[in-house]
C-alpha cells in the first residue's frame, strides 16, 4: 500500500530542511508527499482588525505554499500536493490532516540545536509530538544545504544511490520495540534499505561494591551478553531486510550520537512515563533530537497509553 508523508512548511529558513527531508524520504519510499502550511483559523464572528489578521495569516500561508511549489519544481518523480490549512493550533492541523490522509510520517524542521529546540510550527518538540497519530521526523538545522546533491540526484545514503541506512535505538523496552517495528517497515518501503539496530550498554556504571578488576570485567561481559541475547530475540522475526546489529559500550546518548554520523535516519521510541498522553521524549531521545548528525524519528506510543497523571 502506497504511503503518505506530510512535511510542515512555513516559508522560514528551517522549513527548507523539512521540505528537503520530506522529498528525499518520499522519493526513497515511493510515498506521496503532502506539503502543509498551517495558519490560525479566521476569528469567526469578529470584524475589523481581527478579521484583517486572519486574512493576512491566510495570505502568508498561501505565499509560503507558492514558495514551496517553486522549491519542489516537478518533484523529481515524487507525487506532491500542497495545502494551506487553517486551525486553532499548527500542531493540531498537522495531526488532524495526518489522520485524515492516513499519513505514515510527519516531517518538521528544527530552527536550531540546543536546550530550546523549536520546530517550524513555533512549538516545542512536545507540542508537535504529543498526540501525533504517526511517527514524527525532525530534520536537523542545515539539512537542506548539506544534502543539495541528494536533492538533485534523488538519492540518500551517499553518491550513486547507496542503500538507505535506517538506524534504530533499541533497549528492549516496549517503546524501542515499536521504534524497531516502525524502522523495519520504513526500511522495507525504502526498497532494500539497510537496517542498523543499536543497543548501548554502559557497563562502567553501577552501584557495585568495591570489586577486583576481574569481577568488574565479568559484570560487563554479562551485561553485553544479556543485551545481545535480547537483541537477537527482537531481530528473529524480521524478514526481507539486511540487518546490522550492534551492542556498543558506553553512555547510551553519547554512543548513539557518535553512531548517528553514519546513519541516514535514526528511529527512537518515546518515553514510557510522563504527563503526555502519546509522546514524551526521555533524556536519550531529547539529546538525540538536539544533537544527532542525522534526522531523528520519534515513534509515539499507541493511543490510550501514558495517560496524564
Amino acid at each position: 500500500m502506497p504511503s503518505t508523508i506530510i512535511a510542515g512548511y512555513d516559508g522560514r529558513d528551517h522549513a527548507s530542511d523539512a521540505l528537503a527531508l520530506g522529498l528525499l524520504l518520499a522519493r526513497t519510499t515511493s510515498a506521496t508527499l503532502l506539503v502543509v502550511c498551517a495558519y490560525p483559523e479566521d476569528p469567526l464572528g469578529h470584524g475589523g482588525a481581527l478579521a484583517d489578521l486572519g486574512t493576512s495569516a491566510r495570505h502568508d500561508a498561501e505565499r509560503a505554499i507558492e514558495q514551496a511549489r517553486a522549491v519542489v519544481g516537478d518533484g523529481g518523480g515524487v507525487a506532491v500536493e500542497f495545502h494551506a490549512l487553517a486551525g486553532a493550533k499548527p500542531s493540531q492541523v498537522l495531526h488532524d490532516f495526518a489522520e485524515q490522509r492516513e499519513a505514515t510520517l510527519i516531517v518538521v524542521g528544527a530552527t536550531h540545536h540546543g536546550a530550546a529546540v523549536r520546530l517550524l510550527t513555533g512549538s516545542t518538540p512536545e507540542r508537535v509530538l504529543d498526540g501525533s497519530p504517526c511517527p514524527v521526523a525532525v530534520a536537523p538545522l542545515g539539512y537542506a544545504e548539506a544534502n543539495q546533491d541528494h536533492a538533485v540526484d534523488g538519492t540518500l545514503g551517499g553518491a550513486g544511490g547507496t542503500p538507505l541506512t535506517v538506524a534504530v535505538a533499541f533497549d528492549d523496552s516496549p517503546e524501542s520495540a515499536r521504534a524497531l517495528d516502525a524502522a523495519a517497515d520504513f526500511a522495507r518501503r525504502a526498497g532494500g534499505g539497510r537496517l542498523r539496530v543499536v543497543t548501548a550498554v554502559n557497563s562502567a556504571v553501577g552501584a557495585y561494591p568495591p570489586l577486583d578488576p576481574t569481577a568488574y570485567a565479568e559484570i560487563a561481559n554479562l551485561a553485553r551478553e544479556t543485551a545481545q541475547e535480547r537483541l537477537d530475540k527482537a531481530l528473529a522475526g524480521l524478514e526481507g531486510l539486511t540487518v546490522d546489529a550492534a551492542v556498543l559500550d558506553g553512555d547510551p546518548a553519547i554512543v548513539l550520537l557518535e553512531d548517528s554520523e553514519h546513519d541516514d535516519v535514526l528511529f527512537t521510541g518515546s518515553g514510557a512515563k510522563g504527563p503526555f498522553r502519546r509522546v514524551l521524549m526521555g533524556s536519550v531521545s531529547t539529546t538525540l533530537l538536539r544533537e544527532a548528525a542525522c534526522p531523528v524519528v520519534i515513534v509515539p506510543r499507541p493511543s490510550g497509553e501514558g495517560s496524564k497523571r
